[in-house]
């Protein structure tokens, strides 16, 4: 019986042939060979489909399901019910990893200090695609507790573990699911920070579109009241007035 991967990567896409080929180029370029690349498509209509079954030629990557879903959360959903890694990484259509040693860089990372294995989470730098030479984003609990939010919740490797247990993305949320997630199981008190570029991140989606400011501020507080936190009043105000001029 063949051994189960060390990590699975999700995708979730919806028309996104213009992007998703230098996604998974980087994904067909990893050094590691022990992964899989699962992708949840929610009905796409361009050349996404034909995009997957070029690859799939070339990798392990395999189309999950190619149906309508009611957002990113329920794809997520869905093709974890088929995924087999030990750590499971949520990579957008439009990000890619940043070099061809990512996966092999964790492995390495685990293999060198095993009781990262006992981690819930283990997460690393991420990159704006749209700053100037990629600038880093380091995770900072200082940050999550001013903003009520992760600031980057893209370079985050999530422990099988989580899932095996039942637990999975809030689907009535459109932005902040992986935001509650995260803050229900403590990223930073059960997870362990690997000083490594991982995703570079392209802004512009839901979660960075100013269009969707009033929605992001509303799930932000509905989250920050159903998990019975808060953020400093300073910062409340600020996002308030943010979502009002958008």
């Amino acid at each position: 019986m063949q051994d189960s991967p060390q990590f699975t990567l999700i995708t979730s896409t919806l028309n996104s042939g213009a992007t998703l080929e230098r996604c998974l180029r980087s994904v067909a370029g990893q050094a590691h060979s022990s992964f899989e690349h699962l992708i949840a498509d929610g009905a796409s209509s361009d050349d996404t489909l034909a995009i997957v079954e070029r690859f799939s030629q070339r990798y392990p990557l395999r189309l999950v399901c190619s149906e309508p879903d009611t957002g990113l959360y329920q794809a997520w959903n869905r093709t974890l019910e088929k995924a087999s890694g030990q750590w499971i990484l949520f990579l957008g259509s439009d990000d890619f990893l940043m070099s061809s040693h990512i996966l092999s860089s964790v492995a390495e990372a685990i293999e060198l200090d095993p009781t990262l294995d006992a981690k819930q989470f283990l997460y690393g730098d991420t990159a704006d695609a749209g700053e100037p030479d990629w600038k880093l984003f380091k995770p900072r609990r200082w940050l999550h507790h001013v903003r009520g939010i992760t600031e980057f919740p893209t370079s985050v490797l999530i422990s099988s573990r989580l899932f095996l247990k039942g637990h999975r993305f809030d689907e009535s949320y459109r932005i902040c699911a992986d935001h509650k997630f995260f803050a229900e199981h403590e990223l930073f008190r059960h997870g362990a920070y690997l000083q490594i570029p991982m995703i570079s991140f392209q802004q512009g989606g839901i979660s960075s579109n100013t269009n969707f400011a009033r929605m992001h501020y509303l799930e932000r507080r509905r989250m920050l009241g159903e998990l019975k936190c808060s953020r400093p009043w300073f910062s409340e105000w600020y996002y308030w007035l943010r979502s009002r001029a958008a």
